[in-house]
């Protein structure tokens, strides 16, 4: 397996990782995987999650746990939920899957685990939503994000070569999940 799992941080590579364009939030399917989680693992200790969210991976596939009608479905989801699970500490991947957790707190870890496994998106947050928050700017829009992505570009390339599709299903997973979460 070629994936790439925890928190993504400055000295792994200059380049960011680009590639949610699958899922949005992935609130339920965290859920559920969180849940197998805790049932597969040691959560008694708080600690890197890495090995164990790869056999979590493999059991979510192989009983198709998130119920996709398709093999290739089931593969694409369960990675990515799983990537962004590998970014969360065991104490919350165990609070995530428990009945304590309300859907505000759910979808809020799912965006903590979106903005860690993805830099730029936790850039984002730090530098666009704490900015206008501390500004008194209410609202954030689609302006301020392509701003974000024109500024960062300037330092990464790999911005500047994203297909015009793939950066506006990028700006529809950051934006409309953040929007969805005020």
């Amino acid at each position: 397996m070629a994936a790439s799992y925890g928190v993504e941080s400055l000295g792994d590579t200059n380049k960011y990782r680009l590639s949610f364009t699958v899922g949005g939030l992935l609130e339920p399917q965290g859920v559920l995987l969180a849940r197998l989680f805790a049932d597969m693992t040691d959560i008694t200790c708080d600690r890197v999650v890495g090995e164990d969210i790869v056999r979590v991976r493999k059991a979510a596939i192989d009983g198709n746990v998130l119920g996709m009608r398709s093999h290739t479905s089931n593969v694409r989801f369960v990675s990515e939920t799983s990537k962004r699970l590998s970014a969360l500490s065991v104490r919350e991947i165990t609070y995530l899957a428990s009945a304590e957790a309300s859907y505000d707190d759910r979808s809020a870890l799912m965006w903590v685990a979106m903005c860690r496994y993805y830099r730029i998106v936790g850039v984002f947050a730090k530098d666009v939503l704490r900015g206008n928050f501390l500004a008194g700017k209410e609202t954030v829009n689609k302006d301020d994000y392509d701003r974000f992505m024109r500024n960062a570009a300037m330092w990464h390339p790999e911005i500047e070569q994203l297909s015009e599709l793939t950066y506006r299903k990028l700006r529809q997973n950051v934006f409309t999940r953040w929007m969805t979460l005020v």
